[in-house]
Parts: C-alpha cells; structure tokens; sequence
C-alpha cells in the first residue's frame, strides 16, 4: 500500500464532501454502530462510488472519485462502510483514509473553494458545519 495525493480544497463538510473531526470522532466511538467491511468496485468521474458490502451493490457519490479510486486501488479494494456517520473507511499504511460520501440518489452540491462566512447557523446550513481556532472561541 502506498499514501495517496492530499485532499483538494473544498470548503463544505456536506455529505459526499470533507468529512467533520466531530463526525469521524463520533464514528470512531460507535460500538453500536461499527463499519462494516466491503469491497470497492468503481468510481466516476461524476463522483459516483460503487461498493459492495454483505453481497448488495451500494451507490455512494464523493467529491474526489479519483483520490478514493486511488486510496482503494492501494488497499487492494478493501473498504469499510459505516452508513450511521457517511463513512466509507480506506485502509492505508499509516492507518486508514476517511472519505465522507452521500447515498446516491440523494442530491449533491458542487464543491465550495471559498470558506463560507456568517454566524454559527449560517455556517451549518451553507456549509454543514465549520472549523474554528480556539482563539475565537
């Protein structure tokens, strides 16, 4: 297994977009609700993500299919799913690669480069949450 390329910039913690520290905090503590292990069967250049996992073909979509083709093509196809959080787990020589993706049909927005601004519910309903330095807390 090989590391792949950094993530590009996306301002968004959407579904199928960055994933959010508290969301990957909280996944990683779920002993209800762990991932379960799958296969990777495609991605497209239109951010649709097959997997497959318990013997059903699951569509997902992500911002970057090309970096989760990339992460899964080194792990030899092997993923985790974890649905309650919007997870698909890669593993990785260092640990593992968490991508956040959507269930497909579910409607997607395109990437955001700029970093939303506004108040802390502007900020969730734009961007489905922020990051904040602890200096403006």
């Amino acid at each position: 297994m090989s590391e792949i390329r950094y993530p590009k910039m996306c301002a968004l913690f959407k579904p199928g977009h960055n994933p959010h520290w508290i969301q990957i905090n909280r996944a990683v503590g779920d002993r209800d609700d762990p991932p379960t292990p799958g296969r990777f069967a495609e991605s497209r250049p239109d951010g649709s993500v097959v997997i497959e996992v318990d013997g059903h073909e699951l569509n997902l979509w992500n911002h970057e299919p090309e970096r989760l083709d990339e992460a899964a093509a080194a792990s030899g196809g092997v993923v985790e799913f974890q649905p309650r959080w919007g997870l698909l787990w890669v593993p990785s020589m260092s640990g593992r690669y968490a991508f956040c993706v959507a269930r497909l049909p579910n409607v997607h927005v395109p990437c955001q480069q700029q970093l939303p601004v506004g108040g802390p519910m502007k900020l969730l309903e734009d961007a489905g949450g922020f990051i904040l330095p602890a200096s403006e807390l």
